[in-house]
Protein backbone atom coordinates (compact mmCIF):
# COMPACT_ATOMS: atom_id res chain seq x y z
CA UNK A 1 0.00 0.00 0.00
CA UNK A 2 1.66 3.19 -1.18
CA UNK A 3 -0.45 5.55 0.93
CA UNK A 4 -3.41 5.41 3.28
CA UNK A 5 -5.40 7.88 5.35
CA UNK A 6 -8.30 7.03 7.62
CA UNK A 7 -10.64 9.99 7.94
CA UNK A 8 -13.62 10.24 10.31
CA UNK A 9 -16.09 9.49 7.50
CA UNK A 10 -14.07 7.83 4.73
CA UNK A 11 -10.80 6.12 3.86
CA UNK A 12 -8.21 6.87 1.16
CA UNK A 13 -5.98 4.10 -0.16
CA UNK A 14 -3.33 4.17 -2.86
CA UNK A 15 -2.51 0.62 -3.76
CA UNK A 16 -1.58 -1.62 -6.60
CA UNK A 17 -3.55 -4.82 -6.49
CA UNK A 18 -5.21 -6.63 -9.37
CA UNK A 19 -7.73 -8.04 -6.88
CA UNK A 20 -8.78 -4.61 -5.57
CA UNK A 21 -12.43 -5.66 -5.08
CA UNK A 22 -11.36 -8.58 -2.90
CA UNK A 23 -9.01 -6.27 -1.00
CA UNK A 24 -11.77 -3.74 -0.28
CA UNK A 25 -14.12 -6.53 0.86
CA UNK A 26 -11.45 -7.85 3.25
CA UNK A 27 -10.60 -4.33 4.46
CA UNK A 28 -14.22 -3.48 5.24
CA UNK A 29 -14.73 -6.82 6.97
CA UNK A 30 -11.68 -6.39 9.19
CA UNK A 31 -12.59 -2.83 10.20
CA UNK A 32 -16.21 -3.54 11.01
CA UNK A 33 -16.38 -4.51 14.68
CA UNK A 34 -18.37 -7.67 15.20
CA UNK A 35 -20.09 -6.26 18.27
CA UNK A 36 -21.19 -3.00 16.62
CA UNK A 37 -24.93 -2.54 16.63
CA UNK A 38 -26.66 -0.41 14.05
CA UNK A 39 -30.20 0.84 13.78
CA UNK A 40 -32.40 -1.07 11.29
CA UNK A 41 -31.38 -0.10 7.77
CA UNK A 42 -28.21 1.68 8.93
CA UNK A 43 -24.89 0.47 7.55
CA UNK A 44 -21.29 1.24 8.39
CA UNK A 45 -20.11 1.09 4.77
CA UNK A 46 -21.57 2.18 1.47
CA UNK A 47 -22.20 -0.66 -0.97
CA UNK A 48 -19.56 0.38 -3.49
CA UNK A 49 -16.38 2.40 -3.60
CA UNK A 50 -14.78 4.93 -5.89
CA UNK A 51 -11.57 3.98 -7.62
CA UNK A 52 -9.53 5.08 -10.59
CA UNK A 53 -6.20 4.26 -12.16
CA UNK A 54 -3.40 6.80 -12.20
CA UNK A 55 -3.75 9.23 -15.06
CA UNK A 56 -0.83 9.93 -17.38
CA UNK A 57 -0.07 13.25 -15.65
CA UNK A 58 -0.26 11.78 -12.12
CA UNK A 59 2.63 10.31 -10.16
CA UNK A 60 2.48 7.90 -7.23
CA UNK A 61 4.17 10.52 -5.04
CA UNK A 62 1.74 13.26 -6.06
CA UNK A 63 -1.35 11.15 -5.40
CA UNK A 64 0.14 9.98 -2.09
CA UNK A 65 0.72 13.59 -1.00
CA UNK A 66 -2.88 14.42 -1.95
CA UNK A 67 -4.09 11.55 0.25
CA UNK A 68 -1.87 12.51 3.20
CA UNK A 69 -2.96 16.18 2.95
CA UNK A 70 -6.66 15.29 3.22
CA UNK A 71 -6.75 15.91 7.03
CA UNK A 72 -5.23 19.38 6.44
CA UNK A 73 -7.90 20.25 3.85
CA UNK A 74 -10.59 19.10 6.31
CA UNK A 75 -9.09 21.26 9.09
CA UNK A 76 -8.21 18.33 11.37
CA UNK A 77 -4.51 19.26 11.60
CA UNK A 78 -2.28 22.12 10.48
CA UNK A 79 0.27 19.87 8.75
CA UNK A 80 -0.08 16.40 7.21
CA UNK A 81 2.74 14.99 9.34
CA UNK A 82 0.71 15.69 12.50
CA UNK A 83 -2.09 13.28 11.57
CA UNK A 84 -1.71 9.89 13.25
CA UNK A 85 -4.08 7.97 10.95
CA UNK A 86 -1.99 8.20 7.77
CA UNK A 87 0.97 6.26 6.51
CA UNK A 88 2.60 4.07 3.91
CA UNK A 89 3.67 0.47 3.70
CA UNK A 90 6.10 1.35 0.90
CA UNK A 91 7.71 4.61 2.07
CA UNK A 92 8.67 4.28 5.74
CA UNK A 93 9.90 7.89 5.59
CA UNK A 94 6.70 9.29 4.04
CA UNK A 95 6.79 12.32 6.36
CA UNK A 96 10.00 13.39 4.60
CA UNK A 97 7.86 14.13 1.54
CA UNK A 98 6.82 17.26 3.44
CA UNK A 99 10.29 18.39 4.52
CA UNK A 100 9.51 17.94 8.22
CA UNK A 101 10.86 14.38 8.83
Amino acid sequence: MYAWCIMPDHVHLLLQDPAVVDFVRLFKGRLTPRATRFEPGEKMWQRSFHDHGLRKEETLEGVARYIWENPVRKGLVAHATEYNWSGSEVWSNWRDFFGRG
